[in-house]
């Protein structure tokens, strides 16, 4: 009898978990997920340095505005040693066209050299000259070919110093990675190119929601899924889709308004492209707060 009442009980037990449980799935079905995200461009946000290495630059010219479109490969900024670099690549120009100069009249040297010291060699054989004078000839001919030798070392050394000119000089030209819009300014002519960079640069004709997906409810997203992302401010709704899912699992960055809200919660990052219609509205609203509901 003891027995037949634990089962009735743990029987009872079982059938009010599951009917507890009933309306968070059913919510879950009808509903979706909630998720905080931000907005970011596709491309994301690209931070633009020098490549001066940890010396720094001080920027000499800037050529873009922000707001202003670049294509990929556009020169936006000079540092402030792009004049000494260059200036650099012609002295060593000019190197390599001095030591080549005197190259071509060594060559002339070494062949009237090489002519006399033949003719000499043929005239101690028939004792018509002496054989110290036929050894100078040939001592002349060989120093002429050393002499073209190390002319020719120097001539590689110079062109290996333009090359490191020439590197030095790219280091001061910064050239956009990407086509897009300038859409930060961190340095100005005149100032150094400090931790933040030069600029930041991002193509805006994309836009993505970047939600932080609760680790519990990541199985029930996938790729492809719709959703509907509110942006507190603006009266419509947009639609987006599913594109990409994240592989780490993190704090959260985003914080509800709610002073109850955890402010620990374990999330994962999902990528959504936002709808075209959504880039003209958002555009100036990058890293805005949005709230997303992912359709089941």
């Amino acid at each position: 009898m003891y027995f037949k009442l634990r089962y009735l009980q743990f029987c009872i037990f079982l059938g009010l978990f599951f009917i507890s449980q009933l309306p968070v799935f059913a919510a879950d079905q009808v509903l979706g997920i909630g998720a905080l995200g931000r907005i970011e461009p596709q491309s994301r946000v690209i931070r633009i340095s020098h490549d001066a290495g940890s010396d720094g630059a001080n920027l000499e010219q800037l050529f873009p505005q922000e707001g202003d479109q670049v294509n990929k490969g556009d020169v936006l900024a000079l540092s402030a040693d792009h004049s000494r670099r260059k200036a650099a690549i012609e002295v060593a120009q000019t190197q390599v066209k001095v030591l080549e100069a005197k190259v071509a009249v060594e060559r002339v040297a070494l062949n009237y050299n090489n002519k006399e010291y033949q003719r000499y060699q043929a005239l101690a054989k028939t004792a018509t000259a002496s054989a110290a004078t036929a050894d100078q000839k040939q001592l002349a001919y060989l120093q002429s070919q050393a002499t073209i030798a190390a002319l020719q070392a120097q001539i590689a050394n110079a062109r290996a110093e333009q090359k490191v000119a020439e590197e030095n000089l790219a280091k001061t030209v910064i050239k956009a990675p990407i086509s897009g819009t300038v859409i930060k300014i961190h340095a100005r002519p005149g100032e150094r190119i400090g931790d933040n960079g030069l600029l930041e640069i991002a193509d805006l004709t994309q836009l993505d929601v970047v939600a932080e997906v609760y680790e519990s409810d990541m199985p029930k997203v996938k790729v492809g899924q719709k959703a509907d992302i509110n942006v507190p401010g603006f009266t419509q709704t947009f639609a987006a889709q599913v594109r990409e899912l994240g592989f780490q699992v993190k704090k959260n960055d985003l914080n509800d308004t709610d002073p109850l809200a955890d402010r620990d919660n374990r999330i994962i990052e999902v990528r959504l492209t936002l709808e075209h219609k959504a880039v003209e509205a958002l555009q100036h609203q990058i890293y805005r707060q949005v709230h997303l509901r992912i359709m089941p």
